[in-house]
């Protein structure tokens, strides 16, 4: 017991954790001298600065994913297998994004969809998740039926392994690196803090915000989402008004829900497969609608490839580039080379004035004009984003380079180019998806599952567990193709 002078005790106390052994599971008083000199016990447990480092580690030896949409859930997939423990933080629901655009299909087949090694733990099953009968490689899948077939029994399986934790509703704030700053630990100057020190995450769940810690951070977060969207005016910045229609619910960034504008005159502003999905499925439907496409008339909206391998896509290439060149066709008004100068709510409408001074007057405004990254949660991390795209820059400069060159043209001909291109300057961090590509509409979901595997090299020195294996012997999966979705009519 310290001694008191004066009812004042000469002894302070610091707590402070201990190696944990089959004796002593406890955390240790260590006490401080009224000088302000640790006393420090004589044991063979006595905590050292090395031991110390050693602790904090182990604490941290966990990959962190951020968003579990399909790339993010096929990377946490491959690190357990690799001997990672995962978490994957999710800020909504699982495979939310997939689900906004639920009622489209895909118009890749599952063998694209779905790498042949998940396709077999699916199939195979764990205790806690039940062998799945996953759709054939020859189906077409709806995004709804992607989610309910493919990514929440992904989810499940990976919960069941023990190595992966997926926390929903979990939006990442900012990323830091340990309690840097971000002029701090520049490698190129000698200083290799970063190359030590865990992530710090700022994580809000509801109205709780806490700090989470991690040795590796992987954003597959995407940039399918109304708040990453590019504007619509021209220049890509919002135009003159743009800002107060979209708070009025007059302008949307997304594909359009079956029987979202019934009875109502709506444009679609856009060039890309997103804009001639929503407005084959606004002509089934009978809307009025105006087409509002960039490109002049002597440009066709859509390249088609050669013999394309995608029936699907081609058929919606001819069909958007039929609609432009008729001009007109039933319901549909196409309008070219349109550009927005200002939008105007006028009696809760819209009148678009574009800059050769036309006047649309329409109910509602569909902009599809593409989707950039959000970079605000990598702030205060080294990232070199390209000034063309966004993306990270050596993914960018090679992407950029293959379709100066002819070789970006059809999506299907791109792979993952390298481990090098995933790396960026903050060590141990990684964009990968869509994200990665950033402004950039080529992505493919089959190469961001290729750089799920060069992400598996790049981090295979960090595996602090044995390699995941099933157990042998697990039933067969159940056979029912209507759950399964087989035979799904194509969009």
């Amino acid at each position: 017991r310290p001694r008191a002078r004066g009812g004042i005790d000469t002894h302070r106390w610091a707590v402070l954790p201990v190696h944990k052994s089959s004796s002593d599971h406890s955390r240790a008083l260590r006490p401080i001298s009224a000088s302000g000199r640790r006393q420090t016990p004589q044991h063979k447990h006595c905590l050292t600065a090395t031991s110390i480092r050693r602790r904090r580690m182990a604490a941290t030896d966990r990959v962190a994913v951020i968003g579990a949409g399909p790339i993010g859930l096929y990377a946490a997939f491959r690190l357990v297998k690799a001997g990672h423990r995962v978490v994957i933080w999710e800020k909504g629901s699982i495979g939310a994004n997939v689900e906004q655009w639920g009622h489209v299909t895909l118009f890749s087949a599952m063998a694209l969809n779905l790498p042949d090694d998940c396709r077999k733990a699916l199939e195979t099953g764990l205790e806690g998740a039940p062998p799945r009968c996953v759709p054939s490689e020859d189906a077409f899948l709806t995004g709804h039926e992607f989610r309910r077939d493919v990514l929440l029994p992904l989810a499940s399986y990976l919960e069941a392994t023990g190595r992966c934790t997926i926390q929903e509703h979990c939006s990442v704030v900012g990323l830091a690196r340990g309690h840097l700053l971000k002029k701090e630990g520049i490698g190129a100057v000698g200083d290799s803090r970063r190359e030590t020190l865990p992530f710090r995450a700022l994580l809000r769940r509801n109205d709780d915000e806490a700090w989470e810690e991690a040795m590796a951070v992987v954003d597959c977060s995407g940039t399918y989402a109304p708040e990453t969207a590019q504007r619509s005016g021209s220049g890509g910045l919002s135009a003159p008004g743009e800002a107060k229609a979209e708070a009025l619910g007059l302008v949307s960034r997304v594909i359009p829900s079956p029987g979202s504008f019934k009875g109502k005159r709506v444009a679609v502003l856009g060039g890309g497969f997103s804009a001639i999905t929503t407005i084959r499925k606004l002509a089934d439907e009978n809307v009025e609608t105006v087409w509002l496409v960039r490109k002049a008339k002597s440009e066709a909206p859509y390249q088609r490839v050669e013999g394309d391998p995608l029936p699907q896509r081609d058929a919606l290439a001819a069909y958007g580039n039929g609609l432009a060149s008729l001009g007109t066709s039933g319901s549909l008004e196409c309008v070219r080379g349109a550009r927005i100068q200002r939008i105007d709510v006028v009696r809760n409408a819209l009148k678009l004035t574009l800059t050769d001074s036309t006047i649309v007057e329409v109910d509602h405004l569909v902009s599809l004009t593409g989707y950039r990254p959000n970079a605000d949660l990598y702030r205060e991390l080294h990232v070199h984003q390209c000034y063309a795209s966004d993306g990270p820059m050596k993914l960018a400069a090679t992407l950029l380079a293959a379709a100066a060159g002819g070789g970006g043209g059809d999506c299907l001909k791109q792979a993952a180019p390298g481990a090098a291109t995933l790396r960026n300057p903050e060590p141990r961090f990684y964009i990968l998806g869509m994200k990665s590509y950033g402004r950039n509409s080529s992505f493919l979901m089959r190469v961001g599952y290729e750089q799920c595997s060069l992400l598996v090299d790049e981090l295979a020195g960090c595996a602090t567990l044995d390699p995941f294996k099933a157990p042998p012997g697990a039933p067969d999966p159940p056979c029912d193709d209507a759950a399964a979705g087989v035979g799904v009519a194509v969009a």
